[in-house]
């Protein structure tokens, strides 16, 4: 994505506790160049040097068979909100959205059998660890009808569009106007802004 230095996040902690915090992201893949997108909750699974989202799609979703050795790309959102340029102290200003955004680009495959059951059960632990519990033939069912995958991933980009280019007059503004607002989340892009430099 486009990246001016000001927004750039690199510190690996902080993008991996971003993407856990977010985990409903929208995996996209490009057969023949046309863009697939399907959105979907995610395991973010670090693994000793080595980082893995896990998921399932429906079967009938075919986007499973476009991942062969093509890298994919996850994109995680946070908060994320409108800047009025009447908010500024400074001037003239256009309007413009902060957001904060992660980028995990990886080579994705199908996994099967066992592993595949663990995928689809750390979903359930992971989101809804309290979910009663099913018949086995219903659990068999409902397993054919998914395919289970992993992306192994080997590039992260972050992106906070915070007001970082402003001074610290108009941050301070706009972290006052967002605040006010009856949006949590662009109170809470508020509260970002606020934390960092």
């Amino acid at each position: 994505m486009y990246m001016p230095a000001h927004f750039k996040v690199e510190d690996h902690a902080e993008l991996l506790a971003f993407m856990q915090e977010h985990a409903f992201a929208t995996l996209v893949t490009a057969p023949g160049g046309v863009p697939f997108a399907t959105h979907l909750p995610l395991l973010v699974q670090p693994e000793g040097e080595k980082l893995f989202v896990r998921s399932h799609l429906a079967r009938a979703n075919k986007q499973w068979t476009h991942f062969a050795d093509t890298e994919v790309l996850v994109m995680f959102q946070g908060p994320h909100a409108l800047v009025h340029s009447n908010w500024y102290a400074s001037s003239p200003n256009v309007p413009t959205w902060n957001y904060t955004a992660v980028h995990a680009y990886g080579l994705a495959r199908v996994v099967e059998g066992e592993a595949g059951r663990e995928i689809a059960y750390g979903l359930v632990q992971r989101f809804t660890p309290d979910m009663h519990a099913i018949p086995a033939d219903f659990e068999r069912r409902m397993l054919a009808g998914v395919v289970t995958f992993e992306i192994e991933i080997t590039r992260l980009e972050g992106k906070y569009k915070l007001s970082q280019n402003k001074d610290e007059h108009d941050r301070a503004n706009v972290v006052a106007h967002l605040r006010e607002s009856p949006r949590d989340e662009e109170r809470q892009t508020a509260e970002l802004m606020a934390q960092r430099p």
